[in-house]
């Protein structure tokens, strides 16, 4: 697939010689800038950045790429520079380590710097100085399964200078050779919004003291699998152990408050606690004044759990910034993005005075659209639905900005319709679909098989091929939105090929049968009925071809889909009135059904159009009065047992199956009950965190991407202008 390339007037990408696949290795480099009409930096790298003008957040970059390919940032500096001049810094993070976030690939930056138009700095040329960042430890553990590093910092007050004062003294200069070349393209998208917003209270104050909990401390998957494959530092030889010493925190008395935040003084064995105005996303910052040598371990989640904690390491991840700090005055922020509603500031030794403690957001611009409804629980869950797009729409879909920012297929599926409601644009979603079709081919996959998300790195070979399915019927879908013909016709090779590759597990009835990897249908009983003939998976794959066929004008494949659902009809369908969801071989050869139905594998039926409320009357008439946000608390259809497994079904989740459900009642227009499920599903969500969850539950991501889809269906029943 082609893609618009950009180049460079003379910067080459650079790096520390010979250190280029150093795992989570930094380096800053520095300009000095003169005042100019228009001072243009033209930026890009491996794997993160941060561009400073003084001191002063700018930009984080770049826009996330497929292997071997680069999106350039041109950013406009002018309005930051001051009358006297002014220092600008891009500080790289090399982390070279294989992940759902950032690509492992060998670091490097390429920048350049045009003033009026005159070339002033380029990267392997003149104009730019450079110093490796070792005031930020680089051997710590993994940060989650999914994401790269933790954040643990050394500093000393006169670190600040780089980035302040033109001409710094007393840092130690790198020299930097050139790298690989690189394929450089065009950004693709517009740049995001980096706010500045305070924490709105001060909710306790807490006493603590440092246990012991070494021998009993469990570490996670992402410290137990590091391997030669699976990279990261062993630990063993991490320098600071970031997880146990924030599991060391033992709280010996919570003081709640109500407090306006301001500056407070926090000594040795004692903690403050910050609460933000709703769960939000971007590098956490707050000023220190230290009367002497102090150490700072910040903890944070997306609640406070009633009993006052803060839970920095639900979902696995390791919710813990250290700063050690010496005697002095500091303006500290993390690198990477983290979301939090709530933060706890832990002095472990020394005294510091703490000063506008918050967030420099991450996330999608502010859309200019509002409820335009007289409904309060409706109005907040737009608000938290608002929220939960924008923090997740950061040059791509992510499926969270929390534990992974990862960029998942079917999650695309719906928040690309968001991105067309809220901005009449579909330029992120045309990024997201078009990194899945740069490479010519993806490491460790099957011919034929796209990743579940990307860019990622997999080194299990992992994917889900339902997945890849679901990024058909988006291709349908974005061709409706976009008229884009071209990007359809260059996409066509890979569709082919994806095709071919399900051929090869289709039975005589042509059914997909066995298929290899993670068969994901929803995070419920569903996902353990996937084997060996999985008829969600089979109703997927029959709306699949029917849009291939739409796509490319395949009548061949449109009746092929027609044969599929028919055989599902015939198969699957049982006496009682639902769909099963599973037929296993038995010891004699012969696929017989497991009995086992689900209340998700339902509405895969009707969204897939296997069934419709004319086919299947009495079905369509049971999910639409007996199941919904309530039907466990009312006990419909109550979950399977044995002694009446023909009268059980087992409820769904938030992802994929209550979703499906509220679609389907958007398409065949049952407003009312649309309307009453969306505030029984997302009210209590909008309520706790002010955004929208990856379960029905808070036991995962509360900020979870494809969860503002309610936007889109607020949007067809008119309550958004």
């Amino acid at each position: 697939m082609k893609t618009q390339s950009i180049s460079f007037q003379s910067a080459v990408p650079v790096w520390a010689a010979g250190r280029e696949k150093e795992l989570n290795l930094w380096l800053s480099a520095r300009a000095v800038l003169s005042p100019a009409k228009s001072c243009i930096l033209k930026v890009t790298g491996s794997s993160a950045y941060v561009v400073k003008v003084d001191g002063a957040f700018v930009a984080f970059g770049p826009a996330r790429s497929a292997h071997g390919f680069y999106r350039v940032d041109e950013l406009e500096l002018a309005s930051y520079i001051r009358e006297g001049g002014s220092v600008l810094t891009i500080t790289v993070a090399g982390y070279n380590c294989n992940s759902f976030y950032h690509l492992d690939q060998p670091s490097f930056l390429c920048a350049e710097l045009s003033a009026d138009g005159a070339l002033i700095a380029a990267t392997g040329r003149n104009g730019f100085s450079f110093r490796e960042v070792s005031e930020h430890e680089q051997k710590v553990e993994r940060y989650s399964y999914q994401r790269t590093f933790c954040e643990v910092y050394n500093l000393d007050p006169s670190l600040a200078a780089w980035e302040t004062e033109k001409e710094p003294a007393g840092f130690s200069l790198l020299e930097t050779a050139p790298t690989e070349k690189k394929t450089f393209i065009a950004r693709g998208c517009g740049y995001n919004t980096y706010d500045r917003i305070p924490a709105k209270a001060i909710t306790s104050r807490v006493e603590f003291h440092m246990g012991d909990h070494a021998d009993e401390l469990r570490y996670q998957r992402q410290m137990k699998e590091i391997s030669d494959v699976y990279k990261g530092f062993y630990t063993c030889d991490v320098t600071t152990d970031s997880l146990l010493m924030a599991r060391n925190l033992d709280l010996d008395a919570v003081h709640k408050t109500d407090d306006v935040p301001g500056t407070e003084i926090i000594r040795a064995g004692h903690a403050v606690t910050y609460q933000m105005d709703r769960n939000l996303t971007g590098q956490l910052v707050f000023d220190a004044v230290c009367e002497e040598d102090t150490e700072i371990i910040v903890t944070f989640d997306e609640y406070l759990s009633e009993e006052d904690y803060i839970n920095f390491r639900r979902m696995s991840v390791v919710n813990a910034p250290i700063f050690r700090l010496k005697k002095g005055s500091y303006h500290l922020s993390t690198f990477e993005p983290y979301t939090m509603s709530v933060l706890r500031v832990f002095v472990l030794r020394g005294s510091a005075s703490i000063s506008g403690v918050g967030l420099v957001y991450f996330g999608a611009d502010k859309p200019q659209k509002h409820y335009k409804g007289n409904d309060p629980a409706l109005a907040k869950i737009f608000d938290a639905a608002v929220e939960t797009y924008r923090q997740n729409t950061f040059t791509i879909f992510m499926d969270c900005p929390s534990r992974e920012r990862a960029g998942w297929l079917c999650d695309s599926f719906f928040t690309s319709r968001v991105e067309k409601v809220l901005t009449g644009k579909s330029e992120i979603e045309r990024n997201f679909l078009e990194n899945f079709f740069l490479p010519d081919s993806f490491h460790g996959l099957p011919k034929g098989m796209l990743p579940m998300c990307y860019p990622a790195d997999f080194s299990d070979g992992n994917f889900i091929p339902n997945w890849a399915m679901w990024l058909v019927i988006e291709l349908r879908e974005h061709l409706e939105r976009t008229g884009d013909r071209a990007f359809i016709d260059a996409a066509k090779p890979r569709i082919d090929a994806l095709l071919e590759y399900f051929k090869t597990f289709e039975n005589k009835d042509e059914l997909l049968e066995k298929l290899k990897r993670w068969v994901f249908i929803e995070w419920s009983k569903s996902n353990e009925l996937t084997q060996d003939i999985n008829y969600p998976t089979n109703m997927l794959y029959s709306k699949m071809l029917r849009c291939t066929a739409e796509l490319y004008g395949d009548d061949s494949l449109k009746a092929k889909a027609d044969r599929i659902a028919a055989k599902i009809n015939e198969q699957s369908y049982l006496d009682n009135g639902f769909y099963c969801d599973n037929a296993v071989y038995d010891e004699s050869g012969k696929a017989v059904l497991s009995g086992m139905c689900t209340e998700s594998c339902q509405y895969y039926a009707f969204f897939c159009e296997i069934a419709t409320p004319e086919s299947r009357p009495e079905l369509w008439r049971r999910l639409l009065h007996d199941f919904g946000p309530y039907r466990v608390k009312k006990g419909a259809w109550p979950n399977f047992t044995e002694d009446a497994k023909w009268q059980n079904v087992y409820p769904a989740n938030a992802f994929i199956g209550n979703y499906l459900r509220l679609e389907l009642l958007y398409r065949y227009g049952e407003y009312e009950k649309l309307t009453e499920n969306i505030k029984g599903y997302f009210l209590k969500m909008a309520d706790l965190t002010g955004t929208l969850w990856e379960n029905d539950t808070p036991n995962a991501s509360c900020n979870h991407g494809f969860a503002s889809h309610v936007l889109y269906w607020m949007d067809g029943m008119g309550m958004v202008e």
